[in-house]
């Protein structure tokens, strides 16, 4: 017998229309009769509400449904490859990090980085996008108040540390942008997209110090 005949009988025989099953694991009653009918499956978590619901066991449910077997083996395969690409791209994000730390000590800025600098930048922020949308159990970070707390007030301090030193250098216009040739709202146009490359340089070294911080339990978590 397949899962969803199995979810259909067992609410039949205990009388609880789907409305009622719905309410009870907070979910539409649309998502119970797809269920039902085998149109998709529940995640881990809501099929261990199921189990605990119906007062079955998740071996009896799964038992026979080799479809449903293989959709739980195509979940596990991708949490592990979204674990992997996560652990991959927060130590880059860390090289980064230091990287730019290091550079910034630096009086002189190196050979290299005037090189290829801008392509470091656009590698930064490809792998922080990476990061982000592959970073498990994102919801852990506001799981509690004094979680949320903490995030604020790490999220302020380190934008503040970020922001010091680009409120101590002033933005000059670069000659030929002062010369005739070019006009005030020219000039005006550089000094915005300054500022604004500025304040996505700070935004993005927030999030990416934010991930270090946070993103160390998760590569600690042995599970």
């Amino acid at each position: 017998m397949q899962f969803s005949d199995k979810l259909k009988m067992a609410r039949q025989q205990q009388h609880y229309t789907q409305t009622q099953v719905a309410e009870q694991l907070h979910v539409s009653p649309k998502t119970i009769s797809s269920w039902e009918n085998a149109r998709s499956f529940p995640d881990i978590s809501t099929l261990v509400k199921i189990s605990d619901f119906y007062d079955i066991s998740l071996d009896r449910l799964l038992r026979e449904d080799q479809t449903m077997m293989e959709h739980y083996e195509t979940i596990d395969k991708h949490a592990l490859r979204d674990k992997h690409i996560f652990q991959v791209t927060y130590f880059v994000n860390l090289v980064f990090i230091l990287g730019f730390v290091i550079v910034h000590m630096l009086s002189n800025t190196p050979p290299i980085l005037r090189q290829y600098g801008s392509w470091l930048m656009l590698a930064f922020f490809v792998n922080l996008i990476v990061l982000a949308t592959h970073y498990p159990n994102y919801r852990l970070w506001i799981r509690s108040w004094p979680r949320r707390i903490l995030l604020i007030i790490l999220t302020i301090g380190i934008a503040t540390i970020i922001l010091l030193p680009f409120l101590n250098q002033p933005t000059n216009i670069p000659t030929d942008i002062n010369s005739s040739a070019y006009s005030a709202q020219a000039a005006q146009g550089y000094l915005a997209g300054a500022k604004l490359g500025i304040a996505i340089n700070i935004i993005a070294g927030t999030l990416s110090s934010i991930f270090i911080v946070f993103g160390s339990e998760e590569i600690l978590d042995k599970n």
